[in-house]
């Protein structure tokens, strides 16, 4: 029971002190891209060591943990597994409900949110089929307001309204369905669908609190970037400026989401020049350590408690 329990206690500090450590990496300067595999493989190595600690305890003899810990257990027999066994059913007991529980909420909140992003793609196609357009890579709504916003799914849709193209110039248009393909070319709504699942699920988890926000903004910067890349950074912002008081619906990735205060400033400091080290790598890197941060923490403490009571 000793390693479940000490991975369940590296969960507990990644999952609570992490976002504060990613927030400050995310001001740092990195590519939204990187940010975002950072955040969402700590999120997933949390759920995975929360997982993995379950199945150590719910295991018979639970799984390797035994011969490990039979390792530290001639330096520190106090702590070892067999002096507590009445507690190994009792943890796996609950431990088992408590998986079982969050596994049934994520099932169920991921059905719901699917139901509605469905309902929301026929609702646009029947009204685009009443009104007599044809549904291409961009559907043009009749609506004098200026409106951009994308809808994911196995047939992403860009919806657009005839206002948006009557306040905008040519160049700043192309730079705004350029951000609404990046959203759909990423799978930007099926990451931001993911981390609204897992927040509502596990709410209770600081990190898993603020994954929604911080990847909905992380989504409309890495969009903004991909925009900035093919037309200007100036385009991107004085298209924002023009339309950040119109959105789209709630499931949708629309042009005006996310903070706009933020993503003005960050395309006024658009990188002129690449970077030394590339994003992908330091995505890789950063998001790999990320992942394992729960049973490297693991690792570590053992390694520690070994060395204090061998001294």
């Amino acid at each position: 029971m000793i390693l479940a329990a000490v991975l369940l206690f590296g969960v507990v500090v990644i999952g609570w002190f992490s976002p504060r450590l990613l927030g400050r990496l995310t001001a740092g300067g990195i590519s939204p891209g990187t940010a975002l595999a950072w955040w969402l493989l700590t999120a997933l190595g949390v759920v995975a060591g929360t997982l993995g600690a379950v199945l150590l305890l719910v295991l018979p003899d639970h799984g390797p943990a035994a011969a490990i810990t039979r390792i530290l257990h001639d330096c520190w027999a106090a702590v070892g597994h067999g002096d507590l066994p009445a507690l190994d059913p009792v943890a796996g007991a609950f431990a088992g409900a408590a998986l079982l529980i969050a596994a049934i909420r994520l099932a169920v909140s991921s059905a719901r949110r699917r139901k509605h992003s469905t309902l929301l793609h026929r609702r646009h196609l029947d009204v685009l089929r009443l009104s007599g357009a044809r549904p291409g890579p961009t559907l043009w709504l009749p609506d004098d307001r200026p409106i951009a916003y994308s809808l994911g799914g196995r047939h992403g849709l860009i919806v657009a309204s005839e206002g948006l193209a009557a306040c905008l110039s040519r160049r700043e248009l192309n730079a705004v369905l350029a951000h609404e393909r990046a959203h759909l070319r990423g799978r930007h709504h099926l990451l931001t669908a993911s981390a609204d699942v897992l927040g509502r699920t596990l709410r209770f988890v600081p990190l898993m609190r603020e994954l929604p926000s911080a990847i909905r903004l992380l989504v409309e910067l890495a969009a903004d970037r991909a925009a900035a890349t093919w037309h200007g950074p100036e385009a991107v912002r004085s298209a924002l400026v023009a339309i950040h008081a119109t959105d789209g619906p709630r499931r949708a990735l629309g042009m005006a989401g996310g903070d706009t205060e933020i993503r003005l400033r960050l395309l006024a400091a658009y990188p002129t020049e690449s970077p030394r080290f590339p994003a992908r790598a330091k995505a890789v890197a950063g998001g790999t350590l990320a992942l394992l941060a729960p049973p490297a923490f693991t690792v570590e403490l053992l390694f520690v408690a070994g060395l204090v009571s061998c001294w």
